[in-house]
């Protein structure tokens, strides 16, 4: 059988593009494809900024691999001259005694992080826009900040590009063929055979790999950008990003980073939904009146109402854990879905274990915990619903 490409990568955005890079710097050939074109925000990568953070709610298990992805966001950017990693620090805040807190002062003290750990006073004496309530404790990550995905996204398949890779834009594959030797990846008027596969298709991989729609969902996610009675307060140098849990509400912002507006948004799903392409992407105003309740309580020098809106979706399991796996069923297929609200922040190590397991190189993390997973429920999906 003649092959066009040793590996072949469905769908280019966060993991897509950093595997097409990862695979091309190894001199190996790749050919990509995606519906629209890398840096584009119609998927799971919209929204204009994304969270790194190492101080981790969700688990130390996590931390190893965010430490690598830092060091891998680095050498892409050393590699491209291209700024991509802001690190202007985190802030965490939530009662001491919560799970979420010792999650994640346990990822600092356990991995040596650069942290500091500070009382309510210290918080309004250095961040005067936060209100804590009684029991708070925040926790500075000095290895937190953010990134801009759509640069990014693009950063990584250009680059790829420049090492040889071939990447097909506004092409969406409509099949994809197995058999013991390779694959057969077919759009309307053209198709290619490859010898692997790395499917990170997405919100669609639901179409193109039959059975995933078992164990994830595609959700629906809200974000809205604010201004400011006092514009000096929110700048980057003053206000880092933050993740909280106050008062019964999981919400997350940033600061001026697009120079006019702070943008907020609040952790869980705003909606499930069946189709990628029939995502609503109207916001109704009933979510703004419920998150006028979280600014006037913890961010009183952010205007209420929000200047922009925006829906946008991702693909969540029921452990919100992603798979990142080779096919139980299919040795020449790797494959990458359901980040659960946050693996962008991984995208550059994931496309890193992507390589290798499409190579058959051993992966030098554990990623135990990414393997195709057994079925869940659904039902452990946070929902963010829409009373008061």
């Amino acid at each position: 059988m003649t092959f066009d490409a040793d590996v072949g990568v469905v769908g280019l955005g966060a993991m897509g593009s950093m595997t097409a890079w990862r695979l091309a710097k190894r001199g190996v050939s790749v050919l990509g494809w995606d519906r629209l074109a890398p840096g584009h925000d119609q998927s799971a990568s919209g929204g204009e900024s994304r969270i790194f953070r190492t101080a981790y709610k969700e688990g130390p298990a996590y931390v190893p691999l965010l430490i690598k992805s830092r060091h891998l966001w680095n050498e892409l950017e050393a590699d491209t001259g291209t700024l991509l990693l802001n690190l202007i620090g985190a802030i965490s805040m939530a009662q001491e005694d919560s799970d979420y807190m010792r999650n994640v002062i346990a990822s600092c003290r356990n991995f040596d992080l650069d942290h500091e750990i500070l009382s309510a006073s210290q918080v309004r004496e250095r961040y005067p826009v936060h209100t804590l309530d009684p029991g708070e404790v925040a926790v500075l990550d000095r290895w937190a900040g953010y990134v801009r995905p759509d640069r990014a996204n693009m950063v990584a398949a250009r680059q790829a590009e420049s090492l040889g890779a071939t990447l097909h834009r506004y092409t969406p594959i409509r099949d994809i063929e197995f058999s013991q030797h390779g694959a057969t990846v077919y759009s309307d008027t053209q198709e290619w055979r490859v010898r692997k596969l790395v499917l990170t298709a997405g919100p669609w991989t639901r179409r193109l790999l039959p059975g995933s729609e078992l164990n994830h969902k595609l959700v629906r996610i809200v974000l809205a950008w604010y201004r400011t009675e006092n514009d000096t307060l929110f700048q980057p140098d003053v206000f880092p990003i933050f993740m909280r849990l106050s008062g019964g509400l999981d919400f997350c912002g940033w600061p001026m980073i697009n120079g006019d507006s702070v943008k907020l948004g609040r952790n869980g799903s705003h909606g499930v939904f069946e189709d990628p392409d029939k995502l609503n992407r109207n916001v109704e105003s009933a979510w703004f009146i419920r998150w006028r309740r979280m600014i006037r309580d913890y961010l009183p020098g952010i205007i209420p109402d929000p200047v922009r809106v925006g829906a946008y979706m991702d693909s969540w399991t029921p452990s919100g854990n992603a798979v990142v796996d080779l096919h139980p069923d299919c040795s020449n297929l790797v494959t990458l879905y359901g980040f659960s609200g946050h693996g962008y922040k991984l995208s550059p190590i994931f496309g890193e274990i992507a390589a290798r397991l499409a190579l058959e190189e051993k992966v030098e993390q554990d990623i135990s915990i990414f393997r195709s997973p057994a079925l869940g429920s659904f039902d452990a999906i946070p929902n963010e619903t829409m009373v008061p």
